[in-house]
């Protein structure tokens, strides 16, 4: 009897553990995935491990697969052509955890950009959540890994997701 009690004490242990490590958005992302009217992107650590096997030539080529072999997942949910942009990022920021800190916040005409950020022991990020609420779109992202903001603020220009761009923005002289 005392075994068993033992046993389930730890499986429900490990499930807090493995619940706490994930994303801390991931209550609106599983809240919204279902829903056909928005565009999801998921890629998993498997996806990114094969990514990391890819041969480049070029130096940028080579420094970006440098940066994605650090990434267990990425997630994005957008919206496009929406009157709800608006309340969907309130909404988003609702579900955000005590655990995350703001990074950068922009304004930009009728869009509201936010970036997040969970730090690992290491000093780096463990997670970097973005939101975009405008009048007429909404994009949440979450970016989970071993993250060098340098290294990410370098290649944010090269990847197409609304609002992403900005990150090349920061000095990284303060970084």
């Amino acid at each position: 009897m005392k075994k068993r009690l033992f046993l389930l004490l730890l499986v429900l242990g490990s499930l807090r553990v493995s619940a706490q490590q994930g994303s801390v958005i991931d209550r609106f992302f599983e809240k919204y995935e279902s829903d056909r009217s928005f565009t999801l992107v998921s890629i998993t650590p498997k996806m990114f491990s094969m990514f990391s096997k890819v041969s480049v030539n070029s130096v940028e080529g080579k420094r970006m697969m440098q940066v994605i072999q650090k990434l267990r997942g990425l997630r994005i949910l957008a919206k496009e052509n929406t009157k709800d942009g608006p309340r969907m990022f309130k909404e988003a920021t609702s579900f955000l955890g005590k655990d995350l800190e703001d990074l950068m916040v922009v304004r930009d005409g009728d869009s509201d950009i936010r970036f997040m950020v969970k730090e690992n022991s290491h000093g780096n990020i463990a997670e970097l959540v973005m939101l975009v609420g405008g009048k007429d779109e909404f994009v949440a992202m979450s970016l989970v890994g071993d993250i060098d903001l340098n290294e990410i603020s370098q290649i944010a220009g090269n990847l197409n997701i609304s609002g992403f761009d900005k990150l090349n923005k920061l000095d990284r002289k303060k970084l």
